[in-house]
């Protein structure tokens, strides 16, 4: 399984596989879907990858990546401190210029597993979805940190 992943598992295949999820996003009523729907991705890719408790933003951070599909260069990491993460999502996003933040708040649920599962926590500062840019911002701290000093592309990013 794991091999067949690795092949797999690239931007193209995750963006067609991610198509059902973007789309039940958009719906409000879906939600327990689309955040159920983003669960099962994360779990599969953890099953598969592994999972690796990290502590500081920076491991965190490496981890998120570590668990993104090829290639890794469109997920950077920008720069880390003691207190937070820096990084991007350089995907185009199924709902880049929606303006709905919502969807992107359910959809980036199959993130916020995969960083839970390591002991962080990852909030979206800057999303396609509202900006209609090439990337997003994201911000990751560990577990338990508190998140309100940050800008954030939907007040549910703080919950």
């Amino acid at each position: 399984m794991r091999t067949l992943l690795a092949r797999l598992y690239r931007v193209p295949v995750f963006l067609l596989l991610g198509r059902p999820l973007f789309r039940i996003s958009r719906f409000p009523r879906l939600e327990p879907v689309s955040l159920w729907m983003a669960r099962v991705y994360a779990r599969i890719v953890l099953g598969v990858l592994g999972r690796r408790p990290q502590s500081s933003p920076r491991d965190l951070a490496d981890e998120w990546n570590r668990l993104m599909p090829e290639p890794r260069s469109a997920f950077p990491v920008l720069d880390a401190d003691t207190e937070t993460a820096r990084v991007e999502i350089r995907v185009r996003c199924p709902l880049r210029g929606s303006g709905d933040a919502e969807a992107c708040w359910r959809s980036m649920e199959f993130d916020r597993a995969l960083i839970a599962a390591s002991g962080g926590r990852l909030v979206v500062m800057e999303s396609q979805s509202v900006t209609g840019g090439d990337r997003c911002r994201l911000a990751i701290r560990p577990a338990g940190s508190d998140l309100d000093d940050l800008p954030v592309a939907h007040p549910r990013w703080r919950s």
